[in-house]
């Protein structure tokens, strides 16, 4: 398995700040975040969400793959059941990563997506994001709420759901086990 160590992550955004002459409050002013915040993931201390590094990637002015050494390359993207490139985001209660991505399809900047497997432990508040561009998810185990513009649709295995991701929108596992969605994301971050 090839996994990207999300401490490089914050090695290479703070290269990134840097070469942009940015400071971290500057950084901080175009992202929302705390300057500790932003310090912490620069020094591997805090695990940002995707959405997280999103946002982070937009107000520096890079493609999010940036941030991800191992994801730069030729168009060519095969990803191979037994050598996934997988990445782990936000801390459980024990300190371990809480949830598992699987990049399936990465193409950068000539890309129209990325295709990503999401693996979310249940009994976590909901998820909060917004992103540019559109999302397209799928369940493929347990089940799902997303709530986009005041209104709640639950999602089980089977069911998708395409929808502008503009917005400020939440999304939560509502089954007692982990869930997996299969994420379509356009434009493209990997």
């Amino acid at each position: 398995m090839v996994e990207v160590e999300l401490q490089a992550v914050g090695r290479n955004l703070a290269e990134l700040r840097s070469a942009r002459g940015l400071t971290l409050q500057g950084l901080a002013n175009l992202t929302g975040y705390t300057v500790s915040y932003l310090s912490q993931i620069e020094r591997g201390e805090s695990v940002p969400s995707l959405s997280g590094l999103a946002s982070v990637a937009a107000a520096l002015g890079v493609e999010m793959r940036a941030l991800f050494k191992e994801a730069s390359g030729p168009r060519l993207h095969l990803s191979r059941a037994s050598e996934p490139l997988a990445l782990r985001t936000g801390l459980s209660d024990s300190g371990d990563p809480a949830h598992h991505y699987t990049v399936l399809g990465a193409h950068g900047n000539e890309g129209a997506y990325t295709a990503l497997i999401h693996e979310l432990p249940p009994s976590e508040p909901p998820l909060r994001y917004r992103h540019f561009g559109e999302r397209f998810a799928l369940v493929l185990t347990g089940s799902v709420r997303l709530t986009l513009g005041g209104e709640s649709h639950e999602l089980g295995i089977g069911d998708c759901i395409h929808y502008g991701s503009h917005e400020e929108h939440t999304f939560e596992v509502t089954s007692e086990s982990d869930a997996t969605v299969l994420w379509i994301v356009s434009p493209a971050i990997f």
